[in-house]
């Protein structure tokens, strides 16, 4: 995943994406035009059955994983995709050396974050249980694609020119080694008064000297000018234009966006053991120990590594570390499209998407026959929405979806 290897640093904790943790912080320091295609497709709720002369073989080649996140079993998490977006650090060192800190918080800032991008299409089925009926939601594609190569110039895995390492400015609210966010003395929003704000060295004699048992220092890395909204209706369009008509969700999650370092002590271990923390909550211990641990830890979220996908200059120019949106989605668009309709599911390497796009032809829609002859395929299709409207009529389902056709309408 790019991060530099560090001589002398003690093994890392990770956090596991879909375990109960013990992280007693807010929310934002938790540790969640395309070618035309004819034809009238039925709907991905058709059986099996129904249409096993037209089934499509699904891909089943799996890529290496290029992420820590498993996304062939992901969890979620409020409709959203769960990725490990933490890892966290505990040495002696850290607690008293502040060059030692400064050294590995430098050193971490060099391997940049992880951005996916998370294409989702799915439906809802109700389906009959006797005099009972089932409404359960059905996922017909899962796209995950791997951005981070784009944040480094020359897609070079060695090059972190771009990135910029900076800390907070005075009117910022933060954690600056408190329990709740605040600005630097004698800030007031955007009015400062006083002197300039601290250098990343000065913050880590800062931490180092504390007193203070249980302490946190995280690094932030964030992307900048990366416009989610134009890529977001891009896809949902070319994924439109295949006449699916379900659920489509498109996110943007970021794996390791933060690095977290912890105090050593037996306190901070217990936290970030799994098993220790599922006791706590399943004793309800927790209601005792939230409060202690929440108000114990002084937190320091004073400096970020920014990754810029974009700059824009003074007079409003941009210019891409290396592609920009629309040129990513020219290159991509095709393979996209023809995952979705191979109902894929998984992280789809750049590699694989060259593979598909090589092929010469898209996927036949799910449900349809193609024998290379006009006629047996046109016939084949009105067999096939006479079935969809004899079940949209006997389920009770709307007629006008089943005369109307369409991928992965909710039925």
């Amino acid at each position: 995943m790019g991060r530099a290897s560090r001589t002398g640093v003690a093994e890392g904790y990770r956090d596991d994406p879909d375990a109960v943790s013990l992280h007693t912080t807010p929310d934002d320091y938790t540790y969640d035009d395309a070618p035309e295609i004819t034809g009238l497709p039925p709907s991905y709720a058709d059986s099996e059955a129904d249409s096993s002369a037209a089934a499509v073989v699904p891909i089943r080649h799996v890529p290496p994983p290029t992420t820590r996140t498993d996304h062939n079993n992901p969890g979620f998490r409020n409709g959203k995709p769960v990725v490990c977006e933490t890892t966290t650090y505990m040495d002696p060192r850290y607690d008293t050396d502040p060059v030692f800190l400064e050294e590995t918080i430098r050193s971490c800032a060099q391997s940049a974050p992880v951005p996916l991008v998370y294409i989702m299409g799915t439906h809802k089925e109700t389906i009959k249980k006797g005099d009972k009926k089932e409404t359960r939601e059905i996922t017909d594609f899962r796209i995950v694609v791997n951005l981070q190569r784009y944040l480094r110039r020359n897609f070079d895995d060695r090059d972190f020119s771009s990135m910029e390492l900076v800390t907070v400015e005075n009117g910022e609210k933060t954690h600056r080694g408190t329990i709740t966010k605040v600005r630097a003395p004698g800030a007031k929003q955007d009015i400062e008064v006083g002197t300039q704000k601290a250098t990343l060295t000065e913050w880590c004699h800062r931490y180092c000297a504390s007193p203070r048992m249980l302490r946190t220092f995280r690094l932030r890395r964030i992307i900048t000018g990366f416009d989610e909204v134009q890529l977001k209706n891009r896809i949902e369009g070319v994924i439109r234009a295949t006449n699916y008509r379900g659920h489509i969700n498109i996110t943007f999650p970021i794996e390791d966006k933060n690095v977290d370092i912890y105090t050593s002590n037996r306190i901070n271990q217990w936290r970030l053991k799994n098993w220790i923390c599922w006791i706590f909550y399943l004793t309800f211990l927790w209601i005792f120990t939230w409060p202690y641990l929440f108000f114990a830890t002084k937190r320091y979220a004073i400096v970020r590594a920014e990754w810029p996908f974009s700059f824009t200059d003074g007079h409003g120019n941009k210019t891409y570390t290396t592609v920009s949106e629309e040129q990513w989605f020219e290159k991509w668009h095709v393979a996209i499209r023809r995952l979705a309709l191979d109902r894929y599911q998984g992280e789809a390497s750049e590699e694989m998407m060259n593979g598909v796009i090589a092929r010469p032809a898209d996927p036949p829609m799910p449900g349809t026959v193609s024998t290379g002859h006009a006629g047996v395929d046109s016939a084949m299709g009105l067999l096939t929405q006479g079935f969809q409207v004899a079940r949209a009529i006997q389920g009770g389902g709307n007629l006008g979806r089943g005369l109307q056709g369409g991928l992965g309408y909710d039925c």
